[in-house]
């Protein structure tokens, strides 16, 4: 996330959010939590938090998502072109770059 964020810092075409979604853990993975773990890697990108012990995360539904860290792309049309476990930090920039270009 590092890597990315510094990579499209300057770019007003591209945004970065951290959602921590939340399916066990619920006394440690607090939106709390999230927010001092993007401070401890120095990420500057607005952080989020699906999911508590009385409501399940939405994001995790809606994405299918099954594990950390889980990385979803959206274009700028709203589709969605990466939805997976992971991805290697150079594949993403240089997805999002020629993502931008369509």
């Amino acid at each position: 996330m590092q890597k990315i964020q510094e990579h499209f810092q300057n770019d007003p075409e591209v945004a970065i959010v951290a959602i921590q979604t939340t399916f066990e853990g619920f006394m440690v993975n607090t939106f709390g939590g999230a927010k001092l773990v993007a401070a401890r890697y120095g990420l500057k990108m607005p952080i989020g938090q699906s999911g508590s012990k009385e409501a399940p995360s939405v994001m995790m539904r809606n994405y299918r998502t099954g594990g950390t860290p889980w990385v979803v792309i959206i274009d700028k049309k709203g589709i969605v072109r990466f939805n997976n476990f992971n991805i290697d930090a150079n594949a993403a920039i240089e997805g999002m770059e020629t993502l931008k270009k369509m």
